[in-house]
């Protein structure tokens, strides 16, 4: 049999929101570009964890419009809720999505 591999409190948390993010997301073009803030209540997710996302390499992926200004496109986070998205709680230990 296959080794499991742990997955952390936050990430399951993360995904367990993940299901109801789809079904809340604002209406727009996938192009339209989003703050941090406005991504961070679509998702559930703090203000803060966005910004470590981006320096640890988790999250959506974002556009820098300038030093101080960070944009998601929000085609970007529908595809990070797809890819976060499983069918049960034996498939994200494994890491791979549907």
């Amino acid at each position: 049999m296959g080794q499991r591999h742990p997955v952390s409190a936050q990430r399951r948390k993360l995904l367990k929101r993940a299901e109801s993010a789809v079904e809340r997301a604002p209406q727009g073009h996938p192009d339209d570009l989003l703050t941090t803030k406005q991504v961070a209540a679509w998702l559930g997710v703090s203000y803060q964890w966005l910004e470590a996302g981006r320096t640890k390499g988790y999250g959506p992926r974002f556009f820098r419009h300038s030093y101080k200004h960070v944009r998601y496109r929000r085609a970007d986070v529908l595809a990070y809720i797809s890819a976060n998205t499983f069918n049960s709680t034996a498939e994200y230990g494994r890491g791979s999505a549907r």
